[in-house]
């Protein structure tokens, strides 16, 4: 098993793509990034092809993509005993939960593989953004942005966590300087071998 597993959680525009950015020189690990972007990319789609409103079946599709993403490359890594950080968790089930409904969510939790990865995760070090209006920009790939819709996610996956018994640090700050201290702080505590430097 892997020693070392950092996930970034959270709703979109939360910064979780920066906060990777400013953690790789301090880490010696690998870093798992934009896992959603790729599997866009790899269906070639648009916002358009999979906004929930119009296109739950792809909505639906892109998340379970996404979340089986996220559970191969947590085997993958464990396998090889490689510590990594990716940026995304949970979140493909709070999305179909949110924007089509919680019969979606019990469908991704019965793919193969979902129960035993949650259960990993209760070992894993996982941060959750907290959103933040600062950091709202549309990129016309990933939905488009609203703080109400971002701070209801933030508080369902909070519960989510919660419900799960997986444990979470909340990371409530806007400034780059402090999320970032308050994560190496976090991992030196329970990880020191894979710093860098702090």
């Amino acid at each position: 098993m892997s020693k070392c597993r950092i996930y970034l959680s959270g709703a979109h525009s939360t910064g979780k793509t920066t906060i990777l950015k400013d953690l790789k020189p301090y880490l010696n690990i690998q870093f798992e990034e934009e896992i959603a972007r790729r599997v866009i990319r790899k269906f070639s789609w648009k916002r358009d092809d999979f906004l929930p409103e119009t296109q739950p079946e792809n909505f639906l599709k892109l998340n379970e993509e996404i979340l089986r993403r996220q559970i191969q490359t947590d085997e993958e890594n464990s396998s090889m005993s490689k510590d990594f950080i990716a940026d995304r968790c949970i979140d493909p089930l709070i999305y179909v939960q949110k924007y089509i409904g919680v019969d979606a969510m019990k469908k991704l939790r019965e793919l193969p593989g979902v129960l035993e990865w949650t259960d990993r995760l209760k070992t894993a070090l996982i941060f959750v953004i907290k959103p933040q209006k600062e950091c709202i920009v549309d990129d016309e790939v990933r939905l488009s942005p609203k703080l109400e819709e971002l701070d209801a996610f933030h508080n369902s996956i909070l519960r989510e966590y919660k419900l799960l018994g997986i444990p979470v640090f909340e990371i409530t700050d806007l400034d780059r300087q402090k999320r970032k201290a308050f994560i190496l702080e976090k991992v030196q505590q329970r990880f020191p071998g894979v710093l860098i430097s702090f």
